[in-house]
């Protein structure tokens, strides 16, 4: 073999070498890249089911709750203490629960007009209407119109025809759109369907969020006057209609353990009221069906959140909805 043969083999040889390591290299960053991506896999599926053991716990709070007295349901038992951190293999457990009938149940605009309603509206349009206007002397609310038209534009969104309220929007409003749709005229399902309803910009639904909820299928229209929060005196007062000064006192005499039953809220709110409630009065309750968890879990350097709405009746707990990630008003 010449001179020139044995360096053109070296050569060869040497390439070879070189693209042998080249691929060995690749092939390890491959490896690892996979390998990395089933560890963050694992480690968000086990997050994950942290999150359903925090979902069992809060069932569990629930069906004590009924078990020890099924009439009443307030801010003293077992499901509605503050959240709170536990400590678990390689991870965390939080979790809040919070009534969904201390709320205004945006579902309630599908439910039928009181008999004797002279304007055939669903009962929780007006409420819906003074809650805006309470709202509205603390800091005026940006809206793009009036109260009215964010009242009638969400009925229209949810009731079951196709005839526009005077302030209101049906389907041509929203197939004029650059990207056109049509309205649900079904139950919203969450929170975040608000922002594709005339009117309904981030602004006016996050001054909103405190004060309503979503209960999936159901125009439920009962507000468990012993889970509203003190800070949610405005929804009481527009339930009440009158002043949040008064719904403000009504809320700070109520006892730890609340009301007893609905004769003794009706009996001591009326005590104040320049309007006095009815006897038979059906808005308001002390016992509630539906319930939310947020619950929070980490594992490893995993994060994991689970938003639950569930129901209990008759010491069984079932889940309507679930949502995985985001935040609680997505």
């Amino acid at each position: 073999m010449t001179k020139n043969n044995s360096g053109a083999a070296l050569i060869i040889v040497l390439f070879v070498v070189a693209l042998a390591a080249t691929l060995a290299v690749e092939m390890s960053s491959r490896m690892m890249v996979l390998v990395n991506k089933n560890s963050i896999l694992q480690e968000h599926q086990q997050a994950k089911w942290y999150g359903y053991a925090a979902e069992a716990l809060a069932k569990q709070a629930l069906i004590q709750t009924k078990k020890d007295d099924k009439e009443i349901v307030n801010l003293k038992q077992p499901w509605a203490q503050e959240e709170a951190t536990f400590p678990v293999e390689g991870g965390t457990i939080s979790g809040q629960i919070s009534d969904l009938q201390a709320c205004l149940n945006l579902n309630a605009f599908r439910a039928k007009p009181n008999a004797n309603s002279a304007d055939k509206l669903p009962e929780i349009h007006g409420v819906f209407l003074r809650l805006l206007d309470k709202l509205d002397e603390v800091e005026s609310l940006p809206l793009e119109n009036s109260q009215e038209e964010l009242a009638d534009t969400l009925l229209d969104w949810l009731d079951k025809d196709d005839n526009r309220r005077p302030e209101g929007a049906e389907e041509d409003e929203y197939l004029s759109r650059e990207i056109p749709y049509l309205t649900a005229n079904h139950f919203l399902a969450s929170i975040s369907e608000l922002r594709t309803i005339k009117g309904f910009n981030p602004l006016i639904v996050e001054r909103l969020l405190p004060y309503i909820c979503i209960i999936p299928g159901s125009d439920l229209f009962e507000i468990n006057v012993n889970t509203i929060l003190p800070e949610q005196a405005h929804l009481l007062a527009a339930l009440l209609a009158t002043d949040t000064e008064i719904a403000e006192q009504i809320l700070s005499e109520r006892e730890p353990e609340g009301w007893s039953d609905i004769d003794k809220f009706i009996s001591d709110a009326n005590e104040k009221l320049p309007k006095k409630l009815k006897k038979d009065n059906k808005q308001f309750v002390v016992n509630s069906e539906y319930f939310q968890l947020i619950a929070n879990t980490t594992f490893a350097e995993s994060r994991f959140r689970m938003t639950t709405m569930m129901k209990i009746k008759d010491n069984k707990v079932s889940i309507l909805a679930r949502k995985f990630g985001g935040d609680v008003d997505e």
